[in-house]
């Protein structure tokens, strides 16, 4: 019995692994607990879709038109010359533009991709709606806001620990009355900026006008990762205590998220974005321009006038900056459809991890010595596993008498069977119950290694450059499997022969099953087999009870 509970772990283990891809495609889908407009009454469009005029018309309803005279006199309704602004914050970089007082680049020089290049989260090929733009809800408006050129503040911050905050603002004084002021506050090395918006409509505007900040196109979800599959990447909203995710191709119209709203965003499994709601806001919205998925804010407005404020966050995912930064934004960060449900032990892990990285100064090492601290912990449980499968090995032939002799007779075979455990002090589930308790914390392990940022391009020894990805020579991989199969020699053999050949199996299962995993687990789990190994050792050389 021992031995098929524990042959059916190892196997739903593997399956767990290496078809973690597969399930993920069962995953349900997000409940939309929200408005979601099937028709717009008012569509929100942007200028990329419209040629500016050199006429701005402000309308509202059909029939009901009034034409800005001021600007039909002007032959270029947006003059003026695009100027950059340049913002350096430590490890971020960011760069603007004066034209619609948007952002155009947003470097991260700590982290590379795969050709060495600095991560850049700001990706627009198709020049659609760039990030932190601001829209209307009448098209000649949008054209404005998006067109124009901004006065701004300053050229360029450089910020520093004995300069730590800088302020840029952009001004617009249109000729049509409508006027914006758009204020970002940086503080040095941090992720998150404060953005303050005021537009005060042209006179003559429709005084029902709306006006939304925009986060776009696949801000902070353009960097993929072997993994993405399991993980999801796009467009999330965490509203009334629920992460809701869009797939872009569920989103066939604007979705509106009202109610106890805490961020609209974008994320992948190592980055993300977001815009946290303080001021002014009543809404948040996914929609979709040109197939490309958009989040946003719905600012309040009186009389076609509105002012707001909110946080933008662009940056790592990683747990302790989230935490520190509040707002739920913790929530962006995801362990896959199965490791959500431990996210209560993988936060633990992770900071014991930093606790170790902190003194090591190396995710391998903090890695091993983490496996060593869960080995220990779970020392008194395996080391009743492994004495109970001994015990089951010893009384193994008497089992097989009573169960020949008995063959015809399953209640007295159980009632001898009962009696032969009680006389040799031996439990039949005694090497599999403390086996199943070590199971969550695995899978948190797991997922806490697997989604990690903090492995993503931290080097261990030699050839190990990288922890998040693969061993590019499968050395750990082919060890992990040498491991495997030494712990199933040791392990006592009291199933059937079949049963045995299968257990047999598994390290080579295991070996092509670890070759494409990030080398932390594989890591991992060779070194949680050495530690196994050692302790098998001792009870079944040493201890010889």
């Amino acid at each position: 019995m021992e031995k098929r509970l524990l042959l059916a772990f190892v196997l739903s283990l593997a399956v767990f692994i290496g078809w973690g891809a597969f399930m993920a495609q069962f995953q349900p889908q997000p409940v939309k607990k929200l408005n979601t407009a099937k028709n717009l009454e008012k569509p929100l469009v942007s200028s990329s879709d419209k040629t500016p005029s050199t006429s701005v018309t402000l309308n509202s309803q059909a029939g009901s038109q009034e034409t800005v005279t001021a600007l039909s006199e002007v032959r270029n309704p947006y003059p003026g010359d695009e100027k950059e602004v340049q913002i350096e914050s430590g490890e971020i970089h960011y760069t603007f533009s004066n034209k619609g007082g948007v952002l155009k680049q947003l470097l991260l020089p700590r982290f590379k991709n795969d050709k060495g290049d600095v991560i850049n989260l700001i990706k627009n090929p198709d020049n659609l709606t760039a990030a932190l733009s601001l829209r209307s809800d009448d098209p000649e408006i949008t054209s404005i806001l998006q067109n124009s050129y901004y006065e701004p503040s300053t050229t360029s911050i450089v910020l520093s620990e004995s300069n730590p905050d800088g302020i840029l603002t952009f001004t617009l004084k249109h000729n049509s009355g409508l006027e914006v002021f758009r204020e970002f506050k940086f503080r040095f090395n941090e992720y998150m900026v404060e953005i303050k918006t005021r537009i005060t409509a042209p006179p003559l505007a429709n005084k029902n006008l709306q006006y939304e900040i925009l986060l776009g196109p696949g801000i902070g979800g353009n960097i993929a990762s072997q993994t993405d599959y399991i993980v999801f990447s796009g467009a999330t909203v965490f509203n009334n205590n629920e992460r809701i995710e869009h797939p872009s191709e569920d989103l066939n119209a604007t979705a509106y998220h009202r109610g106890d709203l805490k961020w609209v965003a974008f994320q992948n499994k190592y980055f993300g974005s977001a815009l946290v709601p303080l001021q002014g806001s009543k809404a948040g919205i996914v929609f979709k321009e040109k197939d490309q998925v958009f989040v946003g804010l719905e600012y309040e407005s009186v009389q076609s006038a509105a002012t707001g404020s909110h946080l933008f966050y662009a940056g790592t995912k990683e747990l302790e900056i989230l935490e520190e930064k509040g707002n739920h934004l913790v929530r962006m960060i995801d362990y896959g459809w199965f490791g959500n449900k431990f996210a209560f032990l993988v936060k633990p892990l992770l900071k014991v991890l930093a606790y170790f990285y902190g003194l090591t100064q190396n995710y391998g090492w903090a890695i091993i010595f983490l496996t060593l601290i869960i080995k220990l912990l779970f020392f008194p449980l395996t080391h009743k596993s492994f004495k109970s499968m001994k015990g089951m090995q010893k009384i193994q032939p008497y089992v097989k008498i009573i169960q020949e002799r008995n063959k015809d007779d399953r209640q007295k075979m159980n009632e001898e069977l009962l009696e032969l455990y009680k006389k040799h002090k031996v439990n039949p589930v005694g090497g599999c119950l403390p086996m199943l308790l070590q199971i969550p914390v695995f899978i948190a392990l797991y997922h806490a290694l697997f989604f990690s940022i903090e492995l993503r391009g931290a080097p261990f020894i030699g050839w190990i450059t990288d922890l998040s990805v693969q061993d590019p020579y499968y050395v750990t991989p082919v060890l992990m499997g040498i491991t495997m199969f030494l712990q199933q020699k040791m392990t006592p053999s009291v199933g059937d022969p079949m049963q045995q050949k299968i257990m047999m199996f598994l390290p080579i299962l295991f070996t092509f099953l670890f070759i494409s995993f990030p080398a932390g687990l594989v890591i991992y789990w060779t070194v949680n087999n050495m530690l196994t190994i050692s302790q098998q050792y001792y009870i079944y050389k040493v201890l010889k009870d």
